[in-house]
């Protein structure tokens, strides 16, 4: 695999990276450069429009979907780890898994970081790391966390009531990890009949209210209301 080729994929997940992380107005700029970027060289014609949507969000409709999907608790949220996939619960198999391969990097996490290694954020973050350096490490990462449990984590991104941002950054995702399985030679996972064990958890198919108000994980002081 040429260097041209891993350089393309560590911007990609970059890409990925920075919408399930917190971040700042300047940030948010810096993320729709890139998009800009990508948006004139398309892996995929059909791409077009989804990347159109995505670069008419500005900062503040892209904060309130973020919190709306991932941290408001009105709402069951999408998950955001490999282990909720995996077993229904976090900080499973998938965690332990991904801590040991981040040990077998040159790389350590820095401890002000707040996301597991497992969370869909960091592992695009780490991808885009190593993907130049270690490519092998990056075939084993994606092999073993991703491959595995992002087709339902792009599903739960698309179906969420509040998904417009979302459902089409998921586009893109799903032709880039087309595009990544056929490089590595992987298939995707058979899908099971029947509830996931992460829609088993979630205990009804999301994404439905289930408290009576809005109560933000970003004003947690409200919570005393309860």
């Amino acid at each position: 695999m040429n260097d041209e080729i891993n350089i393309s994929r560590a911007y990609f997940y970059e890409f990925f990276a920075q919408p399930f992380l917190f971040m700042s107005e300047a940030d948010f700029k810096a993320w729709r450069k890139q998009a800009q970027i990508l948006a004139q060289n398309l892996l995929d014609e059909s791409l077009k429009d989804d990347f159109e949507i995505l670069l008419a969000f500005d900062f503040a409709k892209f904060k309130a979907e973020q919190n709306a999907m991932f941290w408001d608790l009105s709402y069951i949220n999408v998950p955001l780890s490999a282990s909720f996939y995996d077993e229904g619960r976090d900080d499973g198999q998938m965690k332990l898994m991904a801590s040991e391969l981040v040990r077998k990097s040159k790389f350590r996490k820095d401890e002000k970081c707040r996301q597991s290694e497992d969370e869909f954020g960091f592992v695009f973050g780490f991808l885009a790391t190593i993907v130049k350096d270690n490519p092998q490490l990056a075939e084993q990462f994606f092999r073993l966390i991703l491959n595995p449990v992002i087709d339902e984590f792009m599903q739960k991104l698309s179906i969420h009531q509040n998904s417009n941002f979302f459902a089409h950054l998921s586009r893109t995702m799903s032709v880039f990890f087309a595009h990544e399985r056929m490089l590595l030679n992987l298939q995707a996972p058979l899908k099971k009949e029947g509830k996931s064990l992460a829609d088993k958890a979630l205990e009804r198919l999301p994404y439905e209210p289930k408290l009576p108000t809005k109560f933000s994980k970003i004003n947690t002081e409200e919570l005393t209301k309860l």
